[in-house]
């Protein structure tokens, strides 16, 4: 993986990991220790990395459940050649980062990321959501506005629940005790659409955090769908695969009847839930699209 170019801490006062304004984010005091290649946001008790390339407008970009920024490596070179600076926190409990999980709320999951925002100094930003990833960023636009300019969903869910059989499925191919074979036959199943010719290196299977989808499904159990589904009031642009099981299609197109002058709806008949793994080239290339006319 290839890290950033700047090491600095942020520290949100302990006992502050519940952030439900902005004002209590502004406290917080930056300092840059060294130069060195990674960036390091502190959230109370929570201790969190972030991955930053390239310069330019910035892009923030959080990933599925359980999962961590590698998935965005793809997504994230393209949009870098295009201009952009891009910034991938990672998820308390994945990789070396950590925090409290038992009382975690879908806020202080968006207080994770608004410190990985101050931190690298990427306000306003555009923020986009893979998965579980679209809803900390539509919580995180709806609770601190004035730190995003943009908000992109990438197999928006929540409102509308996965196919028969599809949650049972997801557990089975999260569960690493199975062997590869098995979980990348479930992957292609549920994750990818129909001509996909992904292999299981691709696939990255093993890149899944037991604590980081407990602390995310506690979560999610922390906050009605009313409190982060409408994402704010932030322009949004909305990237949903037609094959998408986990979380369908009628997601996007709710949010799209809902919110008709803000929302930009693409979708992609051949692409399942795993787009940034199947496409990398069309979701940037969507996202860059939008972002342009965003800046005009």
């Amino acid at each position: 993986m290839k890290l950033p170019h700047r090491r600095r801490f942020l520290h949100l006062a302990a006992g502050a990991v519940a952030l439900p304004a902005m004002s209590r984010v502004a406290r917080a005091q930056i300092t840059t220790a060294s130069i060195e290649d990674t960036t390091v946001a502190l959230n109370g008790d929570a201790r969190l990395r972030a991955f930053s390339e390239g310069s330019g407008p910035a892009i923030v970009l959080l990933p599925g459940q359980g999962r961590g920024p590698r998935d965005f490596e793809e997504v994230s070179k393209h949009l870098v050649s295009g201009g952009y600076r891009v910034i991938r926190p990672e998820p308390r409990g994945f990789g070396q980062s950590v925090g409290p999980v038992d009382g975690v709320t879908l806020r202080n999951l968006a207080a994770d990321v608004v410190a990985a925002i101050q931190v690298t100094r990427a306000a306003p930003a555009i923020v986009g959501g893979w998965g579980y990833g679209n809803r900390v960023a539509r919580m995180l636009t709806t609770e601190w506005p004035n730190l995003v300019r943009g908000l992109v969903l990438m197999a928006a869910g929540g409102k509308f629940p996965p196919a028969a059989g599809v949650r049972e499925s997801l557990r089975d191919y999260q569960d690493m005790t199975l062997p590869v074979e098995r979980r990348a036959e479930i992957a292609r199943r549920i994750l990818y659409g129909p001509s996909t010719k992904i292999g299981i290196d691709e696939m990255r299977l093993d890149d899944n955090s037991e604590a980081t989808i407990r602390a995310q499904l506690l979560a999610t159990r922390s906050m009605p769908l009313e409190a982060w589904w409408d994402g704010g009031k932030a322009p949004m642009l909305v990237l949903q695969g037609l094959h998408d099981v986990i979380a369908p299609p009628e997601n996007g197109r709710s949010l799209k009847r809902e919110y008709p002058s803000r929302v930009t709806l693409v979708e992609f008949p051949e692409l399942g839930h795993a787009m940034i793994h199947e496409r990398p080239d069309l979701i940037a290339s969507a996202i860059i699209t939008w972002a342009a006319k965003l800046a005009n």
